[in-house]
């Protein structure tokens, strides 16, 4: 009972300190990070390939590959799981570092979606308002997609007035599937 007691308390310890180091997250596509914080991660999609304690990202926007090593809250299952799938990941880490924070299936952004772009005027875990061209939308953030919403780095978003582009399926307007910086 004691040794599972150490190992609840540990995980929560590195669970806090991860979450209190993170920040926000960056969803474009790209390496790029609007985030300003020396905590502040940023992400890039691509296809993995395990290697030894690491991997190898192959970013999906035609960039050099990335060796990431694993990061204490990424486990090379999770990783492994992705790669058998040959489906996209979306790695996230600090900038200047390769060091993986989560590894994660890249969110659907196809061509059978629309999308619409501009400024973060509300976010919450449960929706999204977004003031474009055509005035305020909001879009819902539930079901099956919600995982693909990062709302911390979208507070970062509307504090820096910074535009994202919410992608949403067509049959469904106001709900929202994903995004990406803009």
């Amino acid at each position: 009972m004691r040794l599972l007691s150490l190992r609840l308390v540990a995980g929560m310890l590195a669970a806090a300190l991860l979450i209190a180091g993170c920040g926000g997250s960056d969803s474009s596509g790209s390496s790029d990070s609007s985030g300003s914080g020396a905590g502040s991660l940023t992400h890039v999609d691509g296809i993995v390939v395990v290697q030894g304690d690491g991997f190898v990202l192959t970013p999906i926007d035609g960039s050099d590959d990335i060796t990431f090593t694993l990061g204490p809250e990424v486990q090379v299952g999770q990783v492994k799981a992705i790669e058998v799938t040959g489906a996209p990941a979306r790695v996230s880490y600090r900038p200047g570092e390769t060091v993986a924070a989560a590894v994660v299936p890249a969110p659907r952004i196809g061509d059978d979606l629309e999308s619409y772009a501009g400024t973060v005027e509300k976010v919450s875990d449960s929706s999204i308002t977004i003031d474009g061209p055509d005035g305020t939308r909001t879009f819902d953030i539930s079901g099956a997609d919600d995982g693909a919403f990062d709302t911390a780095h979208l507070k970062d978003h509307k504090a820096e007035q910074s535009p994202v582009k919410i992608y949403y399926d067509p049959k469904a307007p106001d709900v929202g599937v994903a995004y990406e910086d803009a």
